[in-house]
Parts: structure tokens; C-alpha cells; sequence
């Protein structure tokens, strides 16, 4: 029986159409009735009927196990397909990557009460960098970024590709002061190493959001509250980082 189930289940009898697999079993079995019987003209009919078919059966079965084994081992990596996880151009994580890290982040730092920061990170001239170099310009510009960021940022540290030309990167037990020293060394570290495009060295600026975890907050208003720091860097000229700060309870009047 465990022989049977070996060849059967894991050889993928089920996912093939019964009709065509009951033929095709058949034509072989009879085939190889008929060689059976000429090479010992001594054997019982019904022997050898027998014999070719569990033969037929048993070389079909270990052949579509193969074959299954084969499709396995080249299906896509579930991190790498583009269901995944990964970005396909930053070999980052992607939107929804980084997002669940953040979420986990989150519940780590409500659960422990230790401190966390997002930083929501956009290109300064993104824009015009397309519009001068065109759109192949992209692919070396966010690459570049993504270098950089591994290069100044912790192995707790997480970051992703969240959007076009927006990175997200989550760090664990940083303040937003911590954070905005974080976004210092990255702009040292692509001043340092520039990509090239079409043989020009673009000097890339980068502005930055930034915005610390309160208790019972949710993904969506943590979020919200880095990309409005982001946008105040952004319409401040660039190339620098904002920390959101709550605005003020409105007085009331006495």
C-alpha cells in the first residue's frame, strides 16, 4: 500500500484526466502483453496480461513523478514571484513587504512599549530626471537608493520599495531624533557612491518624513503622519527631513 500510495499520489495520478490515463495504461499493458507472449511462449495469457500492466503502471507512475519533481524545483521562489514579497527591480521588499513589516513592527513596539520610527523617503527631481534621461533612468536611480540603505541601516532595520519613487524603512527601538541621523548617513552614503546614466553622474538628494510610533495608533494614521513630514521636506526645497509633529490642541475659549 505504501508502495502504491508513493507512486500514485506523489507521482500525480490525480491531477491527470482518468479516461486518458485508464487508456493509455491500457494500450501499454497490451503492448507489452503481447511481447511478453512471444518472448515465453509458455506463459499464462492472463499472467501476462497481469505483469505488463502493473509494468506499464509502475513506469508511467515513476515517470510523472519525475516530471512533477522537475516542475517543483523551476516553479518561482513565493518570495520572488510577483505575488510576493520582493520588488522586482530593488530586490527589496515591495509594497506589501514592507507594510507587513511594519505591522509586526508595530505590534512589537505595542506589545513591549519600546520605541518606533518610520521614515517615509521620496528622490528629490524624480520628474525631471525622467524627463531628461528618460524612463530607463529609473531602474539605477532606485537601485542605487536601495544600496544605500543597506549600507547605513541595522539587521533589525527594515525597508521596501513602497511606491514609485518612495521607500519606507522601519526602525525598531529609534527615536525620531535617532531616525533623522539615519537619514543623514544615507544622503552621505549616495553623495559617496552616485549612480551613472548615460554616462552622467547624477548627484541624487533625497527628502525624508518622518514620524514615531504612539501607543494604540493604527498603520494608517502612522503612515499618514510620515508622508505628511515628507511632503513638508518636499515643498521646503528637499535634500533634508522633516519629523511630524501633532498639531497643538485648538484653545478653548474661557
Amino acid at each position: 500500500m505504501k508502495l502504491l500510495f508513493f507512486l500514485t499520489r506523489q507521482g500525480g495520478l490525480r491531477r491527470r484526466p482518468f479516461v486518458a490515463v485508464v487508456g493509455a495504461l491500457v494500450l501499454a499493458a497490451g503492448a507489452a502483453a503481447i511481447a511478453l507472449s512471444l518472448a515465453w511462449p509458455g506463459l499464462s495469457p492472463v499472467w501476462a496480461v497481469l505483469e505488463a500492466a502493473l509494468v506499464s503502471f509502475a513506469v508511467w507512475a515513476l515517470t510523472s513523478r519525475i516530471v512533477n519533481a522537475r516542475r517543483l524545483a523551476a516553479a518561482p521562489d513565493p518570495l520572488t514571484a510577483p505575488t510576493g514579497l520582493i520588488d522586482d527591480v530593488t530586490r527589496t521588499l515591495n509594497r506589501r513587504g514592507i507594510t507587513s513589516s511594519l505591522i509586526e513592527a508595530m505590534a512589537q513596539s505595542q506589545r513591549y512599549g519600546t520605541p518606533l520610527s518610520l521614515i517615509s523617503l521620496g528622490i528629490d527631481g524624480a520628474r525631471g530626471l525622467v524627463e531628461r534621461l528618460g524612463s530607463e533612468v529609473k531602474a539605477p536611480v532606485l537601485e542605487a537608493t536601495s544600496a544605500a540603505l543597506g549600507e547605513v541601516l541595522r539587521l533589525p532595520d527594515r525597508y521596501g520599495r513602497y511606491q514609485g519613487w518612495e521607500f519606507l524603512v522601519v526602525l525598531p527601538h529609534t527615536r525620531a531624533k535617532q531616525a533623522a541621523l539615519v537619514v543623514d548617513r544615507l544622503r552621505a552614503a549616495l553623495a559617496a557612491a552616485p549612480p551613472v546614466v548615460k554616462g552622467e553622474t547624477l548627484a541624487l538628494t533625497v527628502s525624508a518624513g518622518i514620524a514615531e510610533f504612539a501607543s494604540g495608533q493604527d498603520p494608517e494614521r502612522f503612515l499618514s503622519n510620515a508622508h505628511k513630514a515628507l511632503h513638508k521636506a518636499s515643498k521646503a526645497g528637499g535634500d533634508q527631513a522633516r519629523i511630524y509633529r501633532p498639531a497643538p490642541p485648538a484653545k478653548t475659549a474661557s
